[in-house]
């Protein structure tokens, strides 16, 4: 269960950024859409053997680390469907802000992995430690709309004029 996994979501890391490269779908519009039918197959793959690697492995897991699990690859699935179903509509706006979700939540599985030789991570407990992951996974999938929201406020407010007294 975790190789291929481990296989689906290395190329799916990989081919996440390539997905986000404006010279390329300009380039050829049918490599970005072979590209991302790989990463949403990657995705359709490694999500689902997340959770169930998790849910039915040989030795134990604590089941708030399975919920956390079950979060991230639920949220990778989600985000990633609603934007492959955007594309196929060619609601292009709504795929783009989906797709980066995805990645987001890409980025979360990676994250959280990497945070554990830090002692830090690890004095939290493994309770606090699959809240923490669940955490970073909702705030990855909110995060590119509030950045969103945050650069239009600061173009607003560096562009109007200043008021006269």
């Amino acid at each position: 269960i975790l190789i291929p996994h481990a296989l689906c979501g290395i190329l799916a890391f990989l081919l996440g950024p390539t997905q986000f490269s404006t010279r390329l779908r300009l380039y050829s519009v049918r490599l970005h859409r072979t590209l991302g039918r790989t990463y949403v197959a990657c995705v359709a793959i490694a999500a689902p053997l997340a959770i169930w690697s998790t849910a039915y492995a040989d030795y134990p897991h604590p089941h708030y680390f399975q919920a956390a699990t079950a979060v991230q690859g639920t949220a990778w699935f989600t985000t990633t469907a609603v934007a492959f179903i955007a594309a196929i509509c060619r609601r292009i706006p709504t795929h783009r802000r989906w797709m980066i979700r995805s990645y987001a939540v890409t980025f979360t599985f990676v994250s959280t992995r990497v945070l554990r030789p830090i002692p830090a991570w690890n004095h939290m407990g493994r309770g606090r430690i699959a809240v923490a992951i669940i955490c970073v996974t909702l705030a990855s999938i909110f995060a590119p709309e509030i950045g969103s929201q945050l650069a239009s406020l600061f173009k607003r407010l560096s562009t109007s004029s200043p008021s006269a007294p």
